[in-house]
């Protein structure tokens, strides 16, 4: 039968989480696909079922393409597995498109559920692949120790942006403090002086 190909992209996001839950006909291959940064990690769990329950080794291919895959079929393959369930692990060489594909290898429908994850961009991810169940917790602590910088960065900005916020409003009320101080003894002078001048106008009219 005609294999048939879908790619569900899903929207970028470097903290991303997708679960999936598909029909593969027979020869059908379905893939999700996700963008990827170089360094950026990919891991996910896949799980293969039938009406009865029962699934073999080989009914079914599991593979996660790079964006090499297009024009390299061979070289493009990251992963590959053909149980029917499992983990896998693998670490961005290029930015681009990645696929997390399976194909149905029977004349059986299948049912597939596909968990796909990202992490933020580390610096190597080579160790942490070596063991899969592993790696998922320690990428997800790379994660959140990256999370955590970014967001103690952000509060020194703030803290930093509220600082000088505050000596320049200390400063303009200084300022202004000073100004209303000049104006007033300015209005002091000048209601003295129109005194002075109303009292000699009076006495020279030889009013008082």
């Amino acid at each position: 039968s005609m294999i048939r190909l879908v790619v569900l992209v899903i929207a970028c996001n470097p903290r991303s989480a997708s679960a999936v839950s598909f029909e593969l006909a027979a020869g059908e291959m379905r893939c999700v696909g996700e963008m990827m940064l170089p360094k950026s990690l990919l891991t996910g769990d896949w799980h293969i079922s039938t009406s009865s329950g029962n699934t073999t080794s080989g009914s079914i291919t599991m593979q996660v393409h790079s964006p090499a895959f297009a024009q390299d079929a061979e070289h493009g393959i990251m992963y590959e597995n053909k149980e029917p369930s499992g983990h896998f692990s693998v670490t961005a060489q290029m930015s681009g498109m990645h696929q997390v594909c399976i194909r149905n290898n029977v004349d059986a429908p299948r049912h597939a559920t596909l968990h796909v994850k990202t992490a933020l961009e580390v610096e190597d991810h080579s160790v942490v692949a070596k063991k899969e169940h592993v790696e998922a917790i320690e990428a997800e602590l790379d994660r959140m120790e990256q999370m955590a910088t970014h967001v103690y960065e952000e509060m020194n900005y703030m803290r930093s942006r509220s600082d000088l916020m505050q000596s320049t409003d200390a400063s303009t009320r200084g300022r202004l403090l000073w100004v209303e101080v000049a104006m007033l003894c300015t209005l002091l002078v000048m209601g003295l002086w129109q005194i002075h001048y109303l009292k000699r106008y009076f006495q020279q009219k030889k009013i008082i």
